[in-house]
């Protein structure tokens, strides 16, 4: 019934989109059959793509790093509406339709199937700020994996029973240059915060416990905290919120938190605990109370890492520094 309405309202149609680095396949359903075009990831591809579909088409892709960016962006200046989804929703949705074929044309049929048969969110670019955070953001976290590979590396040299002095010096040389590259890049990012989110950055740093790189971090991966419109969103996005696992009376697993978000923010919000519990009333409150009921360390930071999310949205969403209401 739903799905009739989506094809009928407006004759609007609906393109699957699967894209990949020089080609992207397209696919629609036009007078019950199936039509498929495999098209160059170029703007003549792209020509060709809104030629062969109607204007009020609605194009549905998955987000696929920098790959969808692009594409996603042209056909917006077009005028076109289009969905980007998470990738986790196209797999969960494919297991449910027993998808047993992986190609890149049957990754556009899918997606085809899938908007026609929900609601779809019309995407909107980034602000121009939020995507050069995003891009430094991005930059930062390769520097500081390439700078663990390379500490390992050291350490497994120095275990050599001949260490070779020219490798030695090839990788503090490479160490010093990442260093001051890392630096360079927080220095940037912190610059861009301060200058197109200055009053949030400062509202963020009025909650006890939550420093210069968290709140840095918070804006960042949350947009300025546009992408969400309450708080329980946000937990989940982050990997904070507590799971369950648990079916009648005999499958009673061990819970935890939904690891599915973001790791780095995580750990920050994590760190930030071990401090909160003790300046931060609310959080000071939560760990006596946890503490006293018995839960294990972790469980309880955890817990006021879940807090202090939750201080931070309302810093956010209300526009007023920290107060002890904010519990």
């Amino acid at each position: 019934m739903f799905r009739l309405s989506m094809m009928t309202e407006g004759n609007k149609m609906i393109v699957g989109i699967d894209i990949s680095k020089t080609s992207f396949d397209a696919a629609w359903r036009e007078a019950g059959q199936q039509q498929h075009r495999t098209l160059a990831y170029t703007a003549a591809g792209l020509a060709e793509l809104l030629a062969l579909t109607p204007t009020a088409s609605h194009y549905v892709m998955e987000a696929t790093g920098a790959y969808h960016s692009r594409l996603a962006v042209w056909l917006y200046e077009a005028g076109r509406p289009l969905t980007v989804l998470n990738p986790l929703v196209v797999k969960r949705y494919a297991q449910m339709q027993l998808s047993r074929v992986k190609s890149d044309k049957a990754d556009a049929e899918l997606l085809c199937r899938y908007g026609e048969a929900h609601a779809l969110t019309p995407w909107t670019p980034e602000p121009d700020e939020i995507v050069e955070l995003q891009q430094a953001h991005g930059w930062l976290d390769d520097l500081v994996r390439a700078r663990t590979q390379l500490l390992n590396r050291q350490e497994a040299a120095a275990h050599q029973p001949r260490p070779s002095p020219f490798v030695a010096d090839q990788m503090r040389t490479q160490l010093d240059q990442l260093q001051r590259q890392i630096a360079d890049c927080e220095a940037h990012l912190g610059a861009l915060v301060k200058k197109s989110f200055s009053a949030l950055y400062t509202r963020l740093l009025s909650i006890p416990s939550v420093g210069p790189r968290t709140a840095m971090e918070l804006i960042i991966v949350t947009a300025g905290f546009s992408r969400f419109k309450d708080v329980k969103a946000l937990g989940a996005y982050i990997g904070v919120t507590p799971t369950t696992y648990q079916s009648g009376t005999s499958v009673k697993g061990q819970g935890g938190i939904a690891k599915l978000g973001q790791s780095r923010m995580r750990q920050l919000l994590y760190l930030c605990s071990w401090t909160a519990k003790s300046c931060n009333p609310a959080c000071r409150a939560l760990h006596d109370r946890l503490k006293a009921a018995g839960k294990p360390a972790k469980v309880i930071n955890v817990a006021i890492a879940h807090k202090l999310l939750r201080q931070a949205f309302a810093v956010a969403t209300t526009n007023r520094p920290y107060s002890v209401e904010y519990a």
